[in-house]
C-alpha cells in the first residue's frame, strides 16, 4: 500500500482527511498500523489555532495498533506486535531531563505536534523514541481501544505522583471528566482513605461512584466547603486535584485543604488566565501548591499493566467510537463535552 488516509492540519480551522503517502522507515525505525486513536482536548486547540504546531502536520497523539514493518536494526519487537507509543519524546539532555523530570523536558518533541501523529492508517515511530522506551508492547489482556485511551490515564498518574499521596489520606477530585475519573480510580488504587468527587453533572457523579468514589458532591446544589468539612471532621482534605481548567474553580478549590495539604493543578486553563489566592492561606497552613504536566513512557507501561490486572478500568469511559471519516463529529463531541472519551477508528 503506497497511500493512506490521514487527518492533516493545514492551519487554524483547516483540517482534512486526505490520501497521503505511507511513511517510509529507516533501518532503525518502526511503522505502526493504527487501529484506534483518541481525541484529546489538545487536538481541539490545535484545530482552533490556540495551540500552535507546524503545518502541514498529521495530528493525533493517543493511539494504538500493531507493527506493520520494522527496520533491520530494531530489536525487541516483531511485525504484528500490538503496541502503543508514549507520544512525548524527551531530549535526555536538558536540566529537567538530567534531574529525572523528563516529563517537563525543555526540548521535547511530540508525535502529533512536531512529528506526524496517529490520526492516520500508519504512523512512523522514530529511532530516538524506540531507544528511549516510548514504543510499548501491549499486555495480552489490554484491547486496542483501552490502549488508545491509556495516554491520558498516564498523565493522570503523574498527577497522583505529584500529590505525594500516602495510604489513608483524604482526596478531593474537582471535576469528573476523563481525567477526574482516572484520578478517582488511581487514588483508590494507591490507598487513599477517602476519595470525594465534586462534579455538577449527575451522570458523571454516578459514574464516579461506580469507579470507586466514596462520596460525590454537586457544586451546583451544595456548598462544597461545608461538604468537605462534613466528610473530614471539619479539618479539610489532605489532597485536592483540580481537574477543571476554570480559573474561578481553581481559586476556590485551594480552600478545601487542611493544614499541610497538597494542591495539584492538573487541568490547563486558557492562556493568560489569572487567579487570586490569599498568600496567608498558603503561609499559615503550610500548603504545597504544585502542577502536573505530561508523564513518562515508564508510567504508561505501568498503567497498561494495571489495566491488564483489572486495577483500573477504561471501558466505561470510552463513550464513542467513530470511523475516521467522522473526525469532525468526534471533535465536536469533545469540544461540547459530549460523553467522555471518543475514539476514531482507522
Amino acid at each position: 500500500m503506497d497511500t493512506m488516509k490521514a487527518l492533516v492540519f493545514h492551519g487554524p480551522g483547516n483540517m482534512a482527511l486526505e490520501n497521503c503517502p505511507v511513511p517510509a522507515i529507516a533501518s532503525d525505525e518502526v511503522l505502526v498500523r493504527v487501529r484506534f486513536a483518541g481525541v484529546c482536548g489538545t487536538d481541539i486547540r490545535i484545530f482552533k489555532g490556540t495551540k500552535k504546531i507546524p503545518a502541514p502536520k498529521i495530528t493525533g497523539h493517543e493511539f494504538a495498533g500493531d507493527i506493520a514493518a520494522l527496520g533491520s536494526q530494531v530489536s525487541g519487537f516483531s511485525v504484528g506486535d500490538r503496541v502503543t507509543a508514549y507520544p512525548v519524546i524527551a531530549c535526555g539532555k536538558c536540566y529537567a531531563c538530567r534531574a529525572g523530570r523528563s516529563n517537563i523536558c525543555t526540548d521535547r518533541i511530540t508525535l502529533g505536534y512536531e512529528l506526524d501523529g496517529g490520526f492516520a492508517n500508519f504512523v512512523k515511530i522514530p529511532s530516538d523514541a524506540i531507544a528511549k522506551g516510548n514504543l510499548i508492547a501491549l499486555p495480552a489482556a489490554v484491547s486496542y481501544e483501552e490502549a488508545a485511551a491509556s495516554e491520558p490515564l498516564t498523565a493522570a498518574y503523574n498527577g497522583i505522583r505529584r500529590s505525594n499521596l500516602q495510604p489513608g489520606q483524604t482526596v478531593l477530585i474537582v471535576g469528573a471528566g476523563p481525567i477526574g475519573l482516572f484520578h478517582t480510580q488511581l487514588a483508590k488504587a494507591e490507598g487513599a482513605g477517602l476519595v470525594a468527587v465534586s462534579e455538577p453533572q449527575a451522570e458523571k457523579r454516578e459514574l464516579a461512584r461506580k469507579l470507586g468514589a466514596d462520596a460525590v458532591i454537586d457544586p451546583a446544589a451544595q456548598d462544597v466547603q461545608r461538604a468537605v468539612k462534613e466528610l473530614t471532621g471539619g479539618v479539610g482534605m489532605d489532597i485536592v486535584l483540580a481537574d477543571v481548567g476554570i480559573p474561578k474553580v481553581v481559586e476556590q478549590s485551594v480552600e478545601y485543604l487542611r493544614k499541610g495539604g497538597t494542591y495539584v493543578i492538573f487541568a490547563g486553563c486558557p492562556v493568560g488566565s489569572q487567579i487570586t489566592i490569599d498568600p496567608n492561606l498558603i503561609h499559615y497552613k503550610e500548603l504545597v501548591v504544585t502542577g502536573s504536566s505530561a508523564a513518562k513512557p515508564e508510567y504508561q507501561k505501568k498503567m497498561l499493566q494495571m489495566i491488564s490486572e483489572g486495577r483500573i478500568t477504561l471501558k466505561p469511559l470510552i463513550s464513542g467510537v467513530l470511523p475516521a471519516e467522522q473526525w469532525l463529529r468526534a471533535f465536536e463531541m469533545k469540544g461540547n463535552y459530549e460523553g467522555l472519551k471518543t475514539l476514531l477508528q482507522f
